[in-house]
């Protein structure tokens, strides 16, 4: 191969390849864009990748592990040593651009690309107004003075560029929602079950403990709860359930790669976050059209669901709006076949063709 034809290196940064929505976005890009580019993955630390990726994209770490920081020093040390670790990896795969996911990943890139003077774009992958309070105060300070040196920040929704705006130049801040995943085909000879599914990390923010509650309160003879996901609150999920009496009825299935079975076999998906990004796992079950009900929380499901015509939105925490809703869906065979069609129609403009371009547009190698 000619210097003239060599393939342009795109680099992806990130905390790691674990389960996740952002780490799915990542797989998913990566590996359509192996096609057209070398594909390098530089992780924060070292583990296995949940999803699969193309033999064709190069996979590195910077750590086995990060160790918590016990004070300011040794945090400012530990990332002095990662930015020099991705200096290092950018330089020797001779990385033509840089992309960053998720906010800590992103300010080391956009430091280490910048020393390299090498292209770099960097992605928020959730919901910066409610998410503020979980980022440390540190990292608050550095991404404010860092992000303006970015070449491009892609957001998922208006809510969230809103968010940026005075914060970066305005033709620096780019929409580019996520794909549906190019792995799922959708069944010809699907049947499906009574089932209510949920699919989520198992925390705070996705509030599955509300929906737990509120199938409790209703009761549908014949209908089961299934939870696909895994996180710090099974614990405190397994003991509702038993309290509940839910045992027969509510199931947690926790982390699959088989996702698309659950999303084929479920009737209604309810997602009941009190915040996200963009939501993949509600455009995932509308893909595989599914009767949808969910939060109408910032940001991601309003630019998802038209209310009533593809799918249901509800307030934010409120169990009587969300046992009212899923009553009416169970009680209605016709409403769930006819919303769950019209969510699939719906779904094509998230197309991965379509996003990848997107994405292209903003590529400037130097």
């Amino acid at each position: 191969m000619s210097h003239l034809n060599k393939k342009k290196t795109i680099a992806f940064v990130t905390h790691s390849l674990a389960a996740g929505g952002a780490e799915r976005v990542i797989t998913t890009l990566a590996n359509e864009l192996s096609t057209s580019y070398s594909v390098v993955i530089i992780t924060l630390i070292a583990l296995p990748p949940f999803y699969p990726l193309k033999k064709n994209i190069q996979l590195v770490h910077c750590k086995e592990e990060i160790p918590p920081s016990k004070n300011s020093y040794q945090a400012i040390r530990t990332n002095y040593e990662l930015i020099k670790r991705i200096v290092h990896l950018l330089r020797t795969h001779k990385v033509d651009l840089c992309i960053g996911f998720l906010t800590t990943s992103n300010i080391l890139s956009i430091i280490a690309s910048k020393y390299l003077r090498i292209p770099v774009i960097v992605s928020e992958r959730n919901n910066p107004y409610l998410e503020d309070g979980l980022v440390p105060k540190f990292w608050k300070i550095i991404r404010g003075r860092v992000y303006p040196f970015t070449d491009f920040l892609v957001v998922q929704t208006e809510t969230i560029k809103n968010y940026y705006r005075g914060k970066l130049k305005e033709n620096k801040l780019v929409i580019i929602p996520n794909p549906i995943n190019p792995d799922f085909k959708r069944s010809t000879q699907t049947k499906r079950k009574n089932i209510i599914l949920n699919v989520g990390r198992l925390a705070d923010q996705k509030r599955q403990d509300l929906l737990i509650r509120a199938f409790a309160n209703i009761r549908p003879s014949g209908w089961e709860l299934h939870i696909i996901g895994e996180g710090e609150n099974r614990p405190q999920l397994e003991s509702l359930i038993k309290q509940l009496k839910l045992d027969q009825k509510v199931q947690l299935i926790g982390q699959t790669k088989n996702v698309q079975e659950h999303y084929e076999t479920g009737k209604i998906f309810a997602f009941t976050s009190k915040y996200e990004g963009f939501p993949n796992a509600l455009l995932e079950a509308m893909y595989f059209g599914m009767a949808c009900v969910s939060t109408d929380c910032p940001s991601g499901p309003s630019s998802l669901i038209e209310d009533g015509t593809n799918g249901f939105l509800i307030p934010v925490d409120d169990q009587k709006a969300l046992e009212e809703r899923l009553s009416a869906l169970i009680d209605n065979r016709k409403e769930i076949e006819n919303i769950g069609k019209a969510a699939e129609i719906s779904t094509t403009r998230f197309a991965v063709g379509k996003i990848i371009s997107e994405w292209e547009a903003l590529f400037n190698f130097k």
